[in-house]
C-alpha cells in the first residue's frame, strides 16, 4: 500500500472535522481511556470499539459507549499518534502505513479467545516494552555470559527475539546464529540456548493469539478438544546400493531411501511429472514475456534445454507477484483442467523455509508453520524423482522451497534449496519435541481444502 493510500484511509477515518470540545465532565475519563487504548493496541494491535468499550465498562465505575470513544480520542490520535481509528476498529500505529496487515491480523486473530488480565495489570501494557515474565531477560542474559557484551551480540539477540516471537517455529534460527558467527562451545551450552530461547517464545503475548501466549493458547484448545480424535539438485554421484545412505540413517542405501526410488511411490507418476512441468513452464514462459526477466525466450516444449538459471530467476518474479497467474489465466486459452490447477497455485502455494525430518514411503515429512503461525508437518512428494533422491543430504536439512497443491497431493515447484547447515544433538532434540508435538495433528498431504 503506498503512502498516499495510506494516509487517504487514515483520514477517512480520523478526520480532523469531527474534533469537538471535550465533554463537560469527562476530562478524566479521556484521561483514563487514552491509557487503555494505548494499551490495548499494544497487548492486541488491533481491537473491536465493542471489544474496548466492553473490557472499560467491565473494570470501571464509569461507563462509556462507541460514540464517545470516538469524540474522546480523536483528538488525542491526532495529536500524539499512537493509535487511530480504522472502521470499527481501534489499530496500532504501526498499521498506518499499510491498513491491509490489520485486515490480516483480524483473521489470524478470528475465533481465538482474548486475553484480558484485570485493571491493573492491563494498564501496564501502556508500556510498549513492557513483559510479564523475565523469559526473554534469561535468553539475552545467558547469550552476555556465553559470549560478553558486544553490538553483534545485541543486534542478533534483537534479531533471535523478533524472529521467533512472529514466525511459526525455529527454521531461521541456524541462520541468524551462522550471520552473526556465534557459535556454541558443546552441546551441552547449546542445548540451554535452545531451552530458553523456546520457554521464550511458548510465554510471549503475540498479537496474532489476541494476547495470549503459545501455550495458553494451546491449553486452550487441548481442553476444547480433549473428545476430538486425531489422526495421527544436489550431488548426483551414484551411490552403490551397499553404500551407507546419505540420509544419515546409518543404513545401507538398499535398505533405506533406494527403496524410494525402487517402488516410486514418493514421487508423481509419469503422467502427471509431464503435466506439471507442461503447466508450469508454459506459466514461467508467460511471466518471463509479460516481465522481461531473462533475454531469450523460454521453450517449455523442451524443458530439457532450458537453463534452470532462467527459469529460476523468472520464478523469483512470480512468487514475489502471484497475481500474474490470474493475468495469464485470463489472457491464455486454457483446458479447464489446467485452470483449477493454475487457481490452486495462486490460493494455496505456501513459500517459506522448512525442515525435512524423516522419509517415508509415501512422500518426504517436513515441519513448517500453518496461517496461524503454528508448527505442522507437511508430506512433501517428488517430482520426477522422491525428494530423498532429490536431496542425498542427511537429516535433519532445512530447504527452501515453494510447495504446491497438485492432484490432492502436495509437490514443490522444481526448485528446493537445501541450507548448507548442520544439527547438532541439541538441535535434534529440538526437532523431535517439535515432531511429536505436530504429529498429533497427522500429516498434511494435501493444500486445496
Amino acid at each position: 500500500m503506498n503512502k498516499e493510500k495510506a494516509k487517504e484511509i487514515f483520514e477517512r477515518y480520523n478526520p480532523t472535522s469531527d474534533i469537538v470540545r471535550c465533554p463537560r465532565g469527562r476530562a478524566n475519563i479521556r484521561k483514563l481511556l487514552d491509557s487503555y487504548a494505548r494499551a490495548a493496541v499494544n497487548l492486541y494491535g488491533i481491537i473491536s470499539r465493542d471489544d474496548f468499550v466492553n473490557i472499560f465498562n467491565e473494570q470501571n465505575e464509569d461507563k462509556t459507549n462507541i460514540e464517545e470513544i470516538y469524540i474522546l480520542l480523536l483528538p488525542l490520535v491526532l495529536k500524539n499518534g499512537r493509535y487511530g481509528f480504522y472502521k470499527e476498529y481501534i489499530v496500532h500505529h504501526l498499521f498506518f502505513d499499510d491498513f491491509k496487515q490489520a485486515e490480516n491480523l483480524l483473521e489470524h486473530q478470528a475465533d481465538k479467545p482474548r486475553y484480558v488480565p484485570e485493571k491493573n495489570e492491563f494498564l501496564k501494557y501502556v508500556d510498549k516494552d513492557y513483559e510479564d515474565n523475565d523469559h526473554w531477560w534469561n535468553v539475552i542474559s545467558f547469550m552476555l555470559n556465553v559470549f560478553g557484551f558486544s553490538d553483534n551480540i545485541t543486534t542478533a539477540y534483537r534479531e533471535i527475539r523478533t524472529y521467533m516471537t512472529y514466525s511459526a517455529g525455529i527454521r531461521e534460527l541456524g541462520t541468524i546464529l551462522e550471520k552473526y558467527d556465534i557459535v556454541f562451545d558443546s552441546e551441552n551450552q547449546l542445548q540451554q540456548f535452545l531451552d530458553l530461547i523456546m520457554h521464550a517464545k511458548n510465554n510471549t503475548r503475540i498479537w496474532l493469539n489476541n494476547g495470549l501466549t503459545p501455550s495458553e493458547l494451546h491449553e486452550i484448545s487441548s481442553k476444547q478438544n480433549k473428545n476430538i480424535i486425531e489422526f495421527p539438485k544436489s550431488d548426483r554421484t551414484k551411490i552403490g546400493r551397499n553404500d551407507p545412505c546419505p540420509c544419515g540413517s546409518g543404513k545401507k542405501f538398499k535398505k533405506c531411501c533406494a527403496i524410494f526410488e525402487d517402488i516410486k511411490t514418493a514421487q508423481l507418476s509419469p503422467d502427471e511429472c509431464r503435466l506439471f512441468y507442461g503447466i508450469w513452464l508454459d506459466l514461467i514462459s508467460y511471466v518471463n514475456e509479460r516481465k522481461s526477466v531473462v533475454s531469450g525466450k523460454i521453450k517449455p516444449e523442451y524443458p530439457n534445454t532450458i537453463s534452470n538459471m532462467k527459469v529460476h530467476k523468472v520464478r523469483e518474479v512470480l512468487w514475489s507477484e502471484p497475481e500474474l497467474i490470474d493475468e495469464y489465466i485470463r489472457e491464455t486459452e486454457l483446458p479447464q483442467e489446467k485452470i483449477e490447477i493454475l487457481k490452486l497455485w495462486r490460493r494455496n502455494h505456501k513459500k517459506g523455509m522448512f525442515i525435512i525430518l524423516e522419509y517415508l514411503p509415501e512422500y518426504a515429512v517436513a515441519i513448517g508453520s500453518n496461517e496461524q503461525g503454528e508448527d505442522r508437518l507437511y508430506g512433501i512428494k517428488g517430482l520426477s524423482n522422491s525428494v530423498a533422491n532429490t536431496l542425498r543430504r542427511e537429516l535433519p536439512v532445512q530447504i527452501e522451497t515453494v510447495l504446491l497443491p497438485f492432484n490432492g497431493k502436495i509437490i514443490y515447484d522444481s526448485f528446493m534449496n537445501s541450507m548448507s547447515l548442520g544439527f547438532g544433538e541439541g538441535a535434534r532434540k529440538l526437532f523431535r519435541e517439535i515432531y511429536d508435538n505436530a504429529i498429533k495433528h497427522g500429516i498434511i498431504e494435501r493444500l486445496d481444502i
